[in-house]
């Protein structure tokens, strides 16, 4: 569970470290957005195997781990209200139209995408599909999210990201998700930046989805609701920094994690624990960082006597800065991990 907290406050000297804490009612679904559209690349590259070290035969073309990433995500979206749709690019085609959000004809319609297409000669024209559909999305109930599943190696047409940017130009009410197959530098990159234009875009590794329950819950829960009602605790910590480039626990740091430790052994329950950097560097270095960052917390926490099994980490590297990244402050705030209860 997410969002009310129970938050409690620390100082610590110059480092603007702090565990909020807070009691609030939990427990009622309350969506988030009004409507989704699940945007999925149909291109040759999403043809080709998701491991392109496995031997042949051993790892599922990319379009394979898409569908069940999505069949997996859309087992756990609630009844709320929504409309739902599903639209590819490479072609632009319609799937499934804006209709009362239904599961089982969302999963008809996923089941429906192909995934033994030609490969040869069928590029990725991402940014045309993007700017195609726009009209469409300018028509959706708000808010709206559009949920990209996609490897993002745009190569042909118009730029990805300057066509995010026009969405949001004429959209103020939706925000761009993306179920990640990003397998090169160009679709990585295209990923990141897209991610970096709202704060309110999440970002998911389609593996990640397929291999682990508690990704899936915590993708559709930061997606398409918040939870209010009945007493629920959850402890976030916020802003936990760490030096340029590291990893380490320092002393104002090991001081906060102490006193959660206490509070998470008094309060046992699920934890999450997310790791992210700064934006200098390269993006597949800052996610390793990120990671090591998130296993550090987890591993203090460990330590202190909170049970392993409890404790899931994830990293973000440089996808989700809280603070302005052209400031020193600011990416030395974004140097930080956070914890709080799945």
């Amino acid at each position: 569970m997410k969002r009310f907290r129970l938050v409690a406050l620390l100082a610590a000297m110059a480092m603007t470290l702090a565990v909020s804490a807070v009691a609030a009612p939990a427990g009622t679904m309350v969506p988030k957005i009004a409507s989704f559209d699940f945007l999925v690349d149909q291109s040759g590259s999403m043809m080709m195997k998701a491991d392109a070290n496995a031997p042949l035969g051993k790892s599922p073309v990319k379009m394979e781990v898409a569908k069940t990433a999505l069949t997996r995500v859309n087992e756990k979206i609630p009844a709320l209200n929504y409309s739902g749709s599903m639209n590819t690019f490479a072609p632009v085609s319609k799937v499934l139209p804006l209709a009362p959000y239904n599961k089982a004809s969302m999963d008809k319609a996923i089941k429906s995408l192909r995934s033994n297409q030609e490969i040869f000669g069928r590029m990725t024209p991402m940014g045309d599909g993007m700017r195609d559909l726009n009209a469409t999305y300018i028509k959706m109930p708000r808010k709206t999210a559009v949920i990209m599943v996609t490897d993002a190696d745009s190569n042909k047409g118009s730029d990805p990201v300057a066509e995010a940017q026009a969405i949001y130009a004429t959209n103020p009410d939706i925000c761009l998700h993306i179920i990640s197959l990003a397998d090169t530098p160009n679709g990585k990159a295209n990923v990141k930046k897209i991610a970096s234009l709202r704060k309110c875009s999440v970002v998911v590794e389609a593996a990640d989805l397929v291999k682990s329950d508690a990704v899936v819950d915590k993708f559709v829960r930061d997606v398409f609701y918040d939870i209010v009602g009945a007493e629920s605790s959850t402890i976030v910590l916020r802003s936990v920094q760490f030096a340029f480039d590291s990893s380490a626990i320092d002393a104002p740091s090991a001081a906060i994690l102490d006193e959660v430790a206490s509070m998470l052994k008094k309060k046992p329950g699920n934890i999450q624990i997310d790791g992210h950097t700064c934006n200098i560097g390269s993006a597949d270095y800052n996610q390793k960082l990120s990671v090591r960052r998130a296993d550090a917390v987890k591993a203090y926490l460990v330590k202190k006597g909170v049970p392993a099994s409890s404790l899931m980490t994830t990293g973000y590297g440089l996808t989700r800065p809280k603070y302005d990244n052209r400031t020193e402050e600011g990416r030395r705030l974004n140097r930080r991990a956070e914890i709080y209860y799945r």
